[in-house]
């Protein structure tokens, strides 16, 4: 554009000369536009879902997908799996065109929950989804059925006892019709000296909201470590009866225990209440002569 005008005593192009001095006429200049947002393809995304754990519970928190050092993942969305107890997470994967050294077929994913190392890994697959459920931490056995008891509050919990030591939690105080269930959490001797180890028996007693002990199942459970793929154990309890005593509490610094709280061993409690040699403290031991 010719910036001089007429009256102007000298003007050469864009340059303007005005008593002797020069001045450079003003150029206009244009607004970038914005930078698209690129929208993932099906084709540049792996879409992984499932249930995540850290230190044997159940997490809600942050996964976070790698290929090598390379973050690959977009922030995951948490929510809630059919039993509304075990959160689940959707987390999508990022191709390598869509981000340098992420996704390409055949790549292997490392996992972390709550910036912990999860045990599983995945492969890389253009525009597919796959189930995984991740676990960080030391590993845990899971057992799930039927009580042949109906609980009577929400209060009421399945704890495993190993040896003479709770080592775990129950998840869930559902109720299907007439049904009772249980969802039983037991812990390995890693998280908790005295728990399980691979082949240990378990046996699995009711406590009511206080922690009294109201029945004991007459079935045992082998502890296994589960891997995330299996489906929990199943194991259905036949729960006898017991006159309830009271457990208490002695702490172990988890701070995420569920139930009515963190044990000490079953045996120490009894015989400091004297009751040592009573049905009550046998049944506990799984010696009840009702099995």
């Amino acid at each position: 554009m010719n910036f001089c005008v007429k009256l102007l005593p000298v003007c050469v192009g864009g340059l303007i000369v005005l008593g002797g001095r020069a001045a450079y006429a003003a150029t206009p200049t244009s607004t970038p536009a914005p930078a698209a947002t690129l929208t993932p393809s099906p084709q540049q995304l792996a879409t992984f879902q499932g249930s995540a754990w850290v230190n044997a519970h159940a997490s809600s928190g942050p996964i976070v997908a790698k290929i090598s050092d390379a973050v690959c993942s977009e922030p995951s969305v948490a929510g809630l799996g059919p039993d509304s107890n075990t959160p689940l997470y959707t987390v999508r994967v990022l191709s390598d065109d869509m981000r340098p050294g992420c996704g390409r077929e055949g790549a292997v994913l490392n996992f972390f929950v709550e910036d912990q190392p999860a045990s599983q890994t995945a492969i890389w697959h253009a525009a597919s989804t796959q189930f995984l459920n991740l676990i960080a931490g030391p590993p845990f056995a899971r057992f799930g059925g039927k009580l042949s008891i109906r609980r009577t509050s929400s209060g009421e919990s399945v704890v495993p006892i190993i040896g003479d030591r709770l080592c775990g939690y129950d998840m869930t105080g559902g109720i299907l019709g007439s049904v009772s269930l249980y969802d039983a959490i037991v812990y390995s001797a890693q998280q908790q000296p005295g728990c399980g180890v691979e082949g240990a028996e378990i046996t699995f007693n009711l406590l009511d909201a206080e922690g009294n002990v109201i029945a004991v199942a007459k079935e045992e459970g082998v502890w296994r470590a589960w891997d995330g793929i299996s489906p929990s154990q199943q194991l259905n309890l036949t729960m006898v009866p017991v006159g309830g005593i009271t457990i208490p509490s002695v702490g172990t610094g988890d701070a995420r225990q569920h139930g009515s709280g963190p044990w000490g061993t079953l045996a120490a409690v009894l015989s400091g209440a004297g009751l040592i040699g009573i049905a009550t403290a046998a049944a506990l031991r799984k010696r009840t002569a009702t099995r």
